[in-house]
C-alpha cells in the first residue's frame, strides 16, 4: 500500500513539472511572438533594368530597420573590387543610425562587358549576416538581372555607294532670340529712365535751369573772398530771384514759400540771410565775421540739397 502511494505521488510530481514546463514554453513563445522582428522594412532599391552599355555605372541601395540588440556584420557586405571578369564594385558604404536602427547600404557597380548583341546579365546576390544575442541571422539580397546593349551593331550597314551607313544627328532647334531681346530692351529702357530721373533730380540737364540755380551759385560763391561780402550777398539774392521768377524781399517770403514749398525747410536760414543783407547792403556794415560767412555758404549748400530733392 505504501509503495503504491509513493508511485502515485511521484507520477503526480512528474506531471506537474511537465505541465509547468509546457506552460513556460507557451509563455515564452507568446512573449517572443509579441517582440518586433529583428529585421524589418527591408527594401532593395534598383534602377531601370535595361539600356546599359559597356562602362556604365549602376547604383543599388539597401535599406532596413533592425532592433537594438541586432547588429549587421560589415564583412557580409561585398567589398569594393572585381566581382567577376566584367563586373567591378567601385564603392560600398554603410550608414547606420544607432538610435533608430535604420541602416542604408549604397553599392556602386561598373559594367565592363563588351556585348555583341543585347544580352541579359546578372549582378550576383549575397547574404547579409546579422548578430543577435550570440546567434547569426541571414537575409538574402537577390541577384539583379539587367540587359546590356552593344555600342555598335555587329553587321555594319552600307549605303548605295558601299560606304558605311551613317545617319546624321537630328538638327538642333534654333534658339529663339525674342526673349533675350525683349529683356535687353526692357533693361535699357529702365536704365535710360533711371538716368534721366537722376539727371532731373540733380539738375544736370540745362533745359531745366531751375534745377541748376544753386549749383551755379555754389560754384560762383566759392570764388568770392570774405573781404567782399556784398558780392556774395548779391549772388545769393540773384539765385532767389531766379528761382522765384521776380525780385524777392523779406516781406514776400510767405509767397515764395507757397510757390516753392520745399524751401520752407530753410526758412530760419533764409530769414537770417535777409537780416544780414539789410545790415551789409543798406545798414553800412562793410565786413562780416567768419561765422557769418560760413553760415552764408552753408545756406547755399542747403538750398542746393533742396534743389536736388535730397531734403
Amino acid at each position: 500500500m505504501t509503495l503504491c502511494n509513493a508511485m502515485t505521488n511521484r507520477t503526480g510530481l512528474l506531471q506537474s513539472r511537465t505541465g509547468a514546463a509546457l506552460l513556460g514554453a507557451a509563455l515564452l513563445a507568446g512573449c517572443s511572438s509579441s517582440l518586433p522582428p529583428a529585421i524589418d522594412e527591408f527594401a532593395f532599391q534598383t534602377p531601370r533594368p535595361y539600356g546599359y552599355l559597356i562602362g556604365d555605372v549602376i547604383h543599388h541601395r539597401i535599406e532596413f530597420q533592425t532592433r537594438k540588440d541586432t547588429t549587421l556584420n560589415p564583412a557580409s557586405v561585398p567589398a569594393p573590387g572585381d566581382l567577376n571578369r566584367w563586373l567591378h564594385l567601385s564603392r560600398a558604404t554603410i550608414a547606420h543610425q544607432e538610435d533608430t536602427g535604420h541602416t542604408v547600404i549604397d553599392l556602386t557597380y561598373q559594367v565592363f562587358y563588351a556585348a555583341n548583341e543585347v544580352k541579359m546579365l546578372n549582378i550576383p546576390g549575397f547574404q547579409l549576416q546579422f548578430n543577435q544575442a550570440g546567434k547569426t541571422l541571414e537575409h538574402s539580397v537577390p541577384a539583379w538581372p539587367f540587359s546590356l546593349a552593344p555600342l555598335q551593331e555587329l553587321a555594319v550597314r552600307k549605303d548605295a555607294d558601299g560606304l558605311p551607313y551613317r545617319r546624321p544627328n537630328a538638327a538642333a532647334e534654333p534658339l529663339s532670340a525674342a526673349g533675350p531681346l525683349k529683356l535687353l530692351s526692357a533693361s535699357l529702357t529702365g536704365a535710360f529712365a533711371l538716368a534721366a530721373y537722376l539727371a532731373y533730380r540733380y539738375g544736370i540737364f540745362p533745359v531745366w535751369p531751375k534745377r541748376r540755380i544753386f549749383k551755379r551759385l555754389q560754384r560762383e560763391l566759392a570764388k568770392v573772398p570774405i573781404a567782399d561780402p556784398q558780392r556774395g550777398l548779391a549772388l545769393l539774392h540773384r539765385a532767389f530771384n531766379s528761382l522765384y521768377g521776380k525780385p524777392l524781399f523779406a516781406h514776400g517770403l510767405e509767397g515764395f514759400y507757397q510757390a516753392q514749398p520745399a524751401y520752407r525747410r530753410a526758412a530760419p536760414s533764409i530769414v537770417w540771410f535777409f537780416e544780414l543783407s539789410d545790415r551789409v547792403l543798406f545798414g553800412g556794415q562793410s565786413q562780416v565775421s567768419a561765422e557769418d560767412w560760413r553760415k552764408l555758404q552753408e545756406l547755399g549748400r542747403l538750398c542746393r540739397q533742396i534743389e536736388c530733392g535730397r531734403l
